[in-house]
């Protein structure tokens, strides 16, 4: 019973969305398909989660009405409980903290967003040469930037199909499940979408994530045709940003580099050593050792995203457990094809 949501259940999810007062903009990967739904009793709020042996992992926070958030939390962990299961919950970020420590779960940080104020977001200055140059580059060799309306993905889906499948045979990879989105046209249909075309062909893509509010978007899937033009991921990350700051949009979130700042000598080895082998070799489809270096470069702010627990239930295997939900297991982790 606690397998993928129903389509019922995913419209319902869409629904409590349209009406969120809080909801960050990766509450959208309910919206996949791939993850069971737990809603409040009014339908208005849900948390989206995954069963993994006696893990129980929510994905990001619960969306929907503040009032009934503290509530709901509280009935994901009773019903883990039920079951001799443990409650987990992964990638929430700093506003939550008071309400986990109210369930009395233990907290760990797993990584940092790349989060950029769109207001003050510039290619001038000391430090923005490369996205100037980029920019400059990409438009003299003839490539365009657009923002598709959602609905786009169905009309679209021959060439966004041709530049993602370009990507994923390129870098010798296979889709990414819970806390990534994957090329699925319903999902992507949904969302706006972000265009990279050079002479009428699409090059690169990604879908935009927004938060309640529309205060926030997020950039989830990313693909580009590696023989497409030079510096064209530069080019739409730094053209999505100043689209943000047309819209009015108060941030861009450019996604997690997992597991950045976690030089501190004082941590647990056993989470270290973990988190070196999710990430550092884990990592080599989505490079993640070089993600922040390369987020770094559009200027963000940092923001500390975490991981909570029963202090009973040991950080280091949940956080193992996301890594496999999201790659699909163990070859898809350690960057084997299946």
């Amino acid at each position: 019973t606690h397998g993928p949501a129903t389509p019922s259940d995913v419209g319902r999810a869409r629904l409590a969305l349209e009406t969120a007062e809080i909801a960050t903009p990766e509450a959208s990967l309910a919206l996949l398909g791939d993850k069971a739904l737990l809603f409040s009793p009014s339908g208005r709020s849900f948390i989206a989660y995954r069963v993994r042996g006696r893990r129980w992992i929510a994905m990001s926070e619960p969306a929907g009405l503040r009032e009934e958030r503290l509530q709901l939390l509280w009935a994901f962990a009773e019903m883990a409980d039920s079951y001799g299961g443990a409650p987990v919950f992964y990638s929430v970020g700093e506003g939550l903290l008071a309400d986990l420590a109210t369930l009395g779960l233990a907290v760990r940080k797993v990584g940092e967003a790349a989060v950029i104020d769109a207001a003050r977001f510039s290619t001038e200055g000391k430090g923005k040469q490369n996205l100037r140059t980029a920019l400059n580059r990409a438009e003299r060799e003839g490539a365009r930037f657009e923002v598709a309306p959602p609905g786009s993905a169905r009309v679209l889906e021959t060439e966004l199909r041709a530049v993602s499948d370009a990507w994923l045979n390129h870098h010798n990879g296979s889709e990414k499940a819970f806390s990534l989105g994957r090329f699925d046209t319903e999902y992507l249909d949904g969302q706006r979408l972000a265009l990279v075309r050079e002479n009428g062909r699409i090059f690169a893509f990604a879908n935009l994530l927004v938060g309640a509010g529309g205060r926030e978007a997020m950039i989830d899937l990313m693909r580009y045709d590696p023989d497409g033009p030079h510096g064209v991921m530069d080019y739409l990350f730094t053209r999505t940003a100043q689209w943000a700051r047309e819209q009015g949009l108060e941030r861009l979130d450019l996604g997690m580099a997992p597991l950045s700042g976690l030089e501190d000598r004082r941590m647990a080895p056993v989470f270290a050593r973990v988190g070196a082998l999710v990430f550092e070799e884990g990592g080599a489809v989505y490079g993640f050792q070089g993600l922040r270096a390369y987020k770094a470069k559009f200027g963000p702010d940092w923001r500390s995203k975490f991981i909570a627990a029963p202090p009973s239930a040991p950080l280091p295997l949940a956080l193992l457990d996301v890594a496999l939900l999201t790659s699909g297991g163990w070859l898809g982790l350690l960057g084997l094809k299946k």
